[in-house]
């Protein structure tokens, strides 16, 4: 009797762990059509919009609808994305320093958390960027230790063919106190890239422009690098009502129109409700705080706030801070 109970016991160990793998694999596969075709529009928009805002997955909206229900979801979001917009007071923030010379924010929405650090003098915004930059990437955290920095965000644009891999080669060049840290070839050095940012010796925070590492050093500029989309340029709106608006994690840097450096990350993918910010979130809010000029980093996963030795955001990626080659400071 002892075997046959053991058996009996053992099958129903199997039948349990059946029954929940077959749970596991059967919410997986009907959560996300219920989701974009059950009853709750908002979520199925949200989740479209955030589709499409990425390069590398429209083809998953594109399973579900065609191109002209596509439009159609993304052209609702935008109207109630503008519905919450015109619900603001639209009043700036009046920004009030701590000892440091930083004054920290944290305008929390239903859609996103967020940390904005304004930096009241701008020349102490530097890039710094990995030991081995070109080779081997580091952490935001680290970096900026190395630097002895008292606040930092993630930098501009790496190339990462895995989608997880050691950030270390920037997509293009990196200036770091007047100097071309990267690319090593001299070779390269006159090539012309766009969506260029870059910070002058006098502090002067540029966005969009199409530049060589050579030139800008030739026009006295500091730090640099490449990164987009900019969302202001010059005190003008760049992200239309048209645009296509994922929620994602995002890391922004600016200036207002006293020269003083806005750092803003916006954290996302924690939960149905907490998914990251739209570019037309990002330019409202740095409009919040009277920027002229705003670009994007690098986000999602990248997203990182350091600030008094530590990290205060939370980073999305799944594996923990990610490696990149180089990152944006403030000098102690």
């Amino acid at each position: 009797m002892g075997k046959l109970e053991n058996h009996r016991k053992s099958n129903k160990i199997k039948e349990i762990i059946i029954f929940i793998l077959f749970e596991i694999i059967f919410t997986g596969v009907t959560a996300l059509p219920f989701a974009l075709y059950g009853p709750f529009k908002n979520v199925r928009n949200t989740i479209i919009s955030t589709i499409m805002g990425t390069g590398a997955h429209q083809y998953i909206a594109k399973w579900f609808f065609n191109d002209a229900q596509i439009a159609a979801i993304i052209k609702e979001e935008n109207r109630a994305e503008n519905a919450i917009d015109n619900n603001k007071k639209g009043e700036p923030v009046k920004v009030q320093y701590n000892d440091d010379g930083i004054a920290e924010y944290r305008p929390d929405t239903d859609k996103f958390n967020a940390i904005v650090l304004v930096i009241k003098n701008p020349k102490r915004v530097k890039i710094g960027y990995s030991s081995h930059i070109g080779y081997v990437g580091d952490t935001t955290h680290d970096i900026a230790k190395r630097y002895n920095a008292l606040a930092a965000i993630n930098g501009g644009y790496y190339e990462d063919t895995s989608g997880n891999g050691t950030g270390a080669i920037p997509s293009g060049f990196v200036i770091s106190d007047g100097k071309i840290v990267y690319p090593k070839d001299s070779s390269k050095l006159d090539d012309k890239m766009d969506s260029v940012m870059s910070i002058d010796e006098d502090g002067n925070l540029s966005v969009g422009g199409s530049y060589s590492a050579n030139e800008l050093i030739k026009n006295n500029v500091k730090e640099a690098f490449v990164t987009e989309p900019y969302v202001i340029k010059d005190g003008e709106n760049k992200i239309q009502e048209n645009e296509v608006l994922g929620l994602h994690p995002r890391t922004v840097i600016g200036q207002a129109e006293d020269k003083s450096i806005i750092f803003l990350t916006i954290d996302g993918r924690q939960g149905l409700t907490k998914v990251g910010a739209s570019l037309k979130d990002v330019q409202n809010l740095m409009r919040d705080f009277k920027a002229v000029n705003a670009v994007c980093l690098d986000g999602g996963g990248s997203t990182t706030m350091y600030y008094k030795g530590e990290v205060i955001n939370n980073p999305s990626s799944a594996t923990g801070e990610r490696a990149v080659p180089d990152i944006l400071y403030v000098e102690q």
